[in-house]
C-alpha cells in the first residue's frame, strides 16, 4: 500500500543526497543508492514497487549505464 508520507520522506532524503555530491559528480552507483536508501529505512533489498521507487520517478532520476574507455558496460548510475 502507498504511504504518501514515505513517498515525500523518500523525495527529500534523494534531493538531499545528491546536492551533498561534489559538482564534478554528478550520479550515484545503482547499488550504492539502494545501500544508502537501506541504511536510512528508506528501502528493503528484494522489494520492487517501494515508496522509494515512486520518488525516484517523481523527482526525474534518470538511469544511465556507465562504460569503461573501450566501451564496455562498467555500471548503472542515477542521475538528478
Amino acid at each position: 500500500m502507498r504511504n504518501e508520507k514515505k513517498i515525500t520522506w523518500c523525495e527529500n532524503w534523494l534531493k538531499a543526497t545528491f546536492a551533498k555530491l561534489p559538482k564534478e559528480i554528478t550520479g550515484i552507483e545503482r547499488n550504492h543508492l539502494f545501500d544508502l536508501a537501506a541504511k536510512a529505512g528508506l528501502y528493503t533489498k528484494g522489494s520492487f514497487g517501494s515508496e522509494l521507487s515512486e520518488a525516484l520517478s517523481n523527482i526525474g532520476i534518470k538511469v544511465r549505464d556507465v562504460r569503461g574507455s573501450n566501451g564496455e558496460f562498467a555500471y548503472y548510475a542515477f542521475y538528478l
